[in-house]
C-alpha cells in the first residue's frame, strides 16, 4: 500500500513538474547559443560548433524548374561529437518516402520526406523524418513554409515544428526556425532567419540537451527547398 502510495505521488510531483515547465516559455528554460564555424575536414565539409557540441558537414542540392513543374533534392551528411557519450554521431539525410506515420500534422503534405539514418555513437533505435507541406494559406506562405518531424531517440519521441523563435516576423520563402517539444513541452528551439543560426539548449546536465543538439544540426544543415514543389 505505501509503495502504490509513494509511486502515485511520483507520478503527480512529474506531471506538475511538467504543467509547471509548460507554463514558462522555453526561452526562458534554455541556454541561447549561436551557431560558431571552425575548421572542417575538407573545403567541402566545413566544420561548426554549438556550444560543446562539435561537428562537420556536407550538403549536396540540386533542382529543376519548368513552366508547369518544379522539384528539389537535397542530401546532407554530419557528423557531431556529444561530449557525454563519448563519441561521434554520424547522420546521413536525404529526401525519399516518409519512414514515419506523424499523426498529429494538420497540413497537406507532400509525398516524401526528409528522412535522417544515424550511426556511430547514436543510440541503436535512432530514426529522423520532415515533412514538407504542399500547400498552405496565404498567411501561411507569408510567414514561413510548414514543417513538421519527429526524431525517436532512446526511446523517447521528440518533436520539431517550424514555428517562429526570434528576429524578423517575416519571410521571403525559407523557414524562419524551429521549436522542438518533448511530451507536449516545448524544450528548446533554433532560429535561422539572422546572420547566424542560434540554438536553444536545455540546461547543461539535462537528459534533453543532447537530443535538442542533434536536432539543431539536423535542421540547419537541411538544404531547404523554401517553397513546395507545384
Amino acid at each position: 500500500m505505501k509503495a502504490a502510495i509513494a509511486i502515485t505521488a511520483l507520478c503527480l510531483a512529474s506531471t506538475a513538474a511538467a504543467a509547471q515547465d509548460a507554463a514558462v516559455p522555453f526561452k526562458d528554460r534554455t541556454e541561447r547559443v549561436q551557431l560558431q564555424a571552425r575548421r572542417g575536414p575538407s573545403l567541402f565539409r566545413p566544420g561548426f560548433a554549438i556550444g560543446e557540441y562539435v561537428g562537420s558537414a556536407a550538403a549536396r542540392s540540386s533542382g529543376m524548374a519548368m513552366p508547369f513543374r518544379r522539384s528539389a533534392h537535397a542530401r546532407t551528411s554530419f557528423a557531431l561529437t556529444v561530449p557525454s557519450l563519448s563519441g561521434e554521431i554520424q547522420g546521413e539525410c536525404e529526401g525519399g518516402e516518409a519512414r514515419t506515420q506523424i499523426l498529429w500534422i494538420t497540413f497537406e503534405r507532400q509525398p516524401l520526406a526528409y528522412n535522417c539514418t544515424f550511426s556511430g555513437a547514436a543510440p541503436v533505435d535512432a530514426s529522423f523524418s520532415l515533412a514538407l507541406s504542399r500547400h498552405g494559406s496565404w498567411l501561411n506562405r507569408l510567414t514561413q513554409p510548414q514543417r513538421a518531424g519527429e526524431l525517436t531517440w532512446g526511446g523517447r519521441t521528440y518533436r520539431a515544428e517550424t514555428r517562429y523563435v526570434e528576429g524578423l516576423p517575416w519571410s521571403s520563402g525559407g523557414v524562419l526556425g524551429y521549436v522542438f517539444s518533448r511530451d507536449e513541452v516545448d524544450i528548446g528551439g533554433v532560429a535561422l532567419n539572422g546572420m547566424a543560426p542560434t540554438f536553444y539548449l536545455p540546461p547543461a546536465g539535462t537528459s534533453d540537451r543532447d537530443v535538442v543538439a542533434v536536432l539543431g544540426a539536423i535542421l540547419f544543415t537541411f538544404q531547404d527547398p523554401g517553397r513546395p514543389p507545384i
